[in-house]
């Protein structure tokens, strides 16, 4: 569990620090405040960084497109977008990295910068009977590369803590939106969205637990929005085939003798769906949340929060929220409040207004004998 936050060189985010964090976290802010940029850059912590993560974040800000001569856009295949990860949406000129990891250590920390690779293949050599090649790397920032870039490659180095990871080339093509499926994190991540997630993957969470204590759990959270829920289960469609998955999840209600679609239930049903489901995924990890309060009316979200404030602490995960309604803030505070066990932080986004800052995105935290006073005054923090 992360003590602490540094982002530097990320986006929109070129020095920032939360200096505490809680095990429940709630961010909020205004809009372009950098409340899910902060979300992005966990998903890269926990994920390495890694050549999939970074197609599917840069598919989902539409940074693979580009505008041809019939100034419409397209998706280039050839671009590799990872410049817009950067501060400035460009390389930049020397070897500066973006860096995200505790503020108060680095023996874990990421960091990630474009460099330039010589490789060359070393005289054949017996190893256990074999006559193999060993491939030799060698990697030299931007201001040191310039004499020799024609015949050095582009790649994005990668770092986490004293460990380098294998390069990322940067004259590959373009990875499939396919490649969503190979992500794979060294750290759990679950990430919920403001849209809705797509069913089949929910249909995956879901049976991976089914059968199992989680299975309650995922019940008692649905019950929070229809009292009358007592089951559920994905069906395949009709017209679907295995090779192009199409489930849709069917609920039991009490007194009711067919299944009826969760989707005919609202968003509410939906969206407690994706946090119970996801939040299993998480043990361990993070679980990340974009706009909290999407779907949920104000008089179920502090049942909601019970549940990821009791859930969190018993499968070690630590959470990150942003949010834009004061209902949520004022119901994360309530149970931060009753659940001395485990700490939440409310954290506030906003960029400085001294110009020594030149507008640098800032955190405030709210730590739990702040958010007693908020509830108090009623305390503006958005």
């Amino acid at each position: 569990m992360l003590d602490s936050l540094r982002i530097k060189n990320f986006r929109s985010l070129q020095d920032f620090e939360i200096p505490k964090l809680g095990r429940i976290n709630l961010l909020v802010g205004k809009n372009n405040s950098g409340k899910s940029t902060v979300l992005e850059a966990l998903r890269l912590y926990a994920g390495n960084a890694q050549r999939p993560l970074l197609d599917v974040i840069a598919q989902e800000h539409d940074e693979r497109a580009r505008i041809n001569e019939a100034n419409a856009l397209e998706t280039d295949l050839t671009a590799l977008p990872y410049q817009d990860f950067f501060t400035g949406r460009c390389f930049p000129p020397d070897d500066t990295a973006i860096e995200i990891g505790s503020a108060t250590s680095t023996s874990e920390q990421l960091r990630i910068s474009r460099a330039w690779m010589e490789e060359s293949t070393g005289e054949p050599e017996q190893v256990n009977g074999e006559l193999i090649r060993r491939t030799q790397r060698r990697f030299f920032p931007t201001q040191l590369a310039d004499d020799a870039l024609s015949f050095l490659e582009p790649v994005i180095l990668v770092r986490k803590g004293a460990r380098t990871l294998p390069p990322i080339r940067l004259n590959n093509t373009y990875a499939s939106v396919a490649m969503r499926r190979l992500v794979e994190f060294a750290l759990p991540c679950s990430l919920i969205p403001t849209q809705f997630i797509p069913m089949d993957d929910l249909a995956d969470e879901w049976d991976k637990i089914v059968f199992t204590q989680p299975e309650e759990v995922v019940k008692k959270a649905l019950q929070v929005i229809e009292p009358t829920f007592e089951n559920l289960t994905f069906v395949r469609a009709e017209n679907s085939s295995r090779a192009r998955r199409s489930r849709t999840v069917m609920a039991k209600l009490k007194d009711v003798s067919h299944p009826v679609p969760l989707n005919s239930m609202g968003d509410g049903m939906l969206r407690v769906l994706q946090l119970a489901l996801k939040l299993f995924s998480a043990r361990g990890g993070f679980l990340l949340i974009d706009e909290f309060e999407n779907g949920l009316h104000y008089s179920v979200q502090k049942s909601v929060w019970e549940l990821l404030f009791q859930m969190a602490e018993q499968y070690n995960i630590q959470i990150f929220a942003t949010t834009h309604s004061w209902d949520c803030i004022e119901s994360f505070a309530q149970v931060a409040l009753a659940h001395t066990q485990t700490e939440g932080c409310l954290l506030r986004l906003g960029r400085s207004q001294r110009t020594s800052d030149k507008g640098r995105v800032m955190a405030t935290v709210f730590d739990e004998a702040a958010l007693a006073h908020i509830t108090q005054t009623d305390m503006e923090v958005r």
